[in-house]
């Protein structure tokens, strides 16, 4: 068996002498959670070896599932696991079932049967009533409960149900919750000069409180922390000095809000140049059509990374022969992914060819309640987030 960090041993120790009904592990990413959480699965699987009962494997997706589940179980028991047609496999002579859980009505796929067991990954990605369907289904003697997770907003209910109550205790006296808390450091297997690079990649605020030292923070302020107006600035006789080896652009469609077109290109050496924005309030769809075309003109026949909202202006713009993709809209990965180019100071802007950008970037702030954006001033960094995370998902599949 791989060797085990410190506080993976402990998170063991508990499962193994506390026996909490249901164990949860939250924090850091990359921090050891998951793969001491399919250790444990599999040692609680083989414990009733032969014995053909149910057991739940919960994800976001059925791809998160074999990505972060699967492959690993995979390699730890030297085998492959296929899935059937009831996306089920057989492990130790039991069935494991494995349920996508992000929707609202995803707790219908676990309604029905017993389980001995589940492991669910990614606990903030799952519905809450999925999570609430799940536990309950496990009412098999002895059954027990994984939950493994990256923090997000503290009001969120895998907190508030479960990590707040830790240490609760059931009537007959058994540990019914019990939570371990991971940081970065806690893997202490992970080589120092990687550690430091995910540090100096990581943008300030929210992304480093969670994403490094684990915690259950409210997104607050300014998005974008790292931006520094005296070193991401170019001036355009900057900009005429750099070696632009691909061009593309981002559309926000709006008409009471600013709709918005950016064009961005992406230097030999992978840094990114905000070069053109074109931001207009009521203005119909021939005239962005018309701009389109116009950047087209200059830069040849790019991608434009367009928001899905508005199908009709989509269509429009490809009959209009303009290379339309449709964007990715994640928004928090996208926030991240942009803010982590300003911490590496790998994303510039041209002073000269912004207006509404100015504006926008110190007025982007994050809604404490919800802890997504506040809707207002972000009709071009919208563009620029939905072309920017577009565009580099190849390579971050890489």
């Amino acid at each position: 068996m791989a060797e085990l960090t410190p506080k993976q041993k402990e998170v063991m120790d508990s499962f193994i002498h506390e026996k909490p009904k249901i164990l949860l592990a939250s924090g850091a990413k990359r921090a050891g959670k998951t793969f001491v959480f399919i250790l444990l699965f599999l040692m609680h699987i083989a414990k009733y070896e032969g014995q053909g009962l149910s057991f739940i494997i919960g994800g976001a997706t059925q791809a998160s599932i074999r990505r972060n589940i699967l492959n690993d179980m995979e390699a730890i028991l030297g085998k492959e696991l296929k899935l059937n047609k009831a996306n089920a496999v057989t492990v130790f002579g039991n069935k494991i079932y494995c349920f996508d859980g992000a929707n609202a009505d995803a707790w219908k796929k676990a309604r029905g049967f017993t389980a001995a067991g589940a492991l669910l990954n990614e606990g903030t990605a799952l519905h809450d009533s999925f999570v609430k369907e799940v536990i309950s289904r496990c009412s098999y003697k002895g059954a027990r409960v994984l939950i493994d997770t990256n923090p997000e907003n503290p009001a969120h209910s895998v907190k508030t149900d479960y990590i707040d109550k830790d240490g609760q205790t059931l009537d007959n006296g058994r540990l019914n919750i019990r939570a371990f808390h991971f940081t970065l450091f806690d893997n202490i297997f992970l080589d120092p000069e990687y550690v430091e690079s995910i540090i100096a990649s990581t943008p300030s605020g929210m992304f480093t409180d969670r994403d490094i030292h684990g915690q259950w923070v409210s997104a607050e302020g300014v998005i974008y922390k790292d931006f520094n107006k005296n070193i991401h600035y170019i001036n355009r006789e900057e900009f005429e000095r750099v070696n632009i080896v691909k061009y593309f652009a981002g559309v926000d469609w709006g008409y009471e809000h600013f709709g918005a077109i950016v064009v961005l290109g992406k230097s030999d050496d992978d840094k990114i140049y905000l070069i053109e924005e074109h931001a207009k309030q009521h203005e119909e769809i021939d005239y962005w059509v018309k701009v389109a075309k116009e950047i087209k003109e200059r830069y040849g026949n790019i991608n434009f990374y367009v928001d899905t909202a508005r199908p009709e202006h989509v269509v429009r713009f490809r009959r209009e022969r303009i290379r339309a993709i449709d964007a990715d809209k994640k928004v928090v990965a996208g926030i991240e992914e942009v803010a982590r180019l300003f911490k590496l100071n790998k994303l510039f802007v041209v002073r000269d060819d912004v207006e509404r950008f100015g504006k926008e970037i110190y007025l982007y702030v994050w809604n404490e309640k919800t802890g997504e954006p506040v809707k207002l001033w972000d009709d071009v960094l919208d563009a620029v987030r939905y072309a920017i995370y577009t565009e580099l998902k190849p390579q971050r599949r890489k």
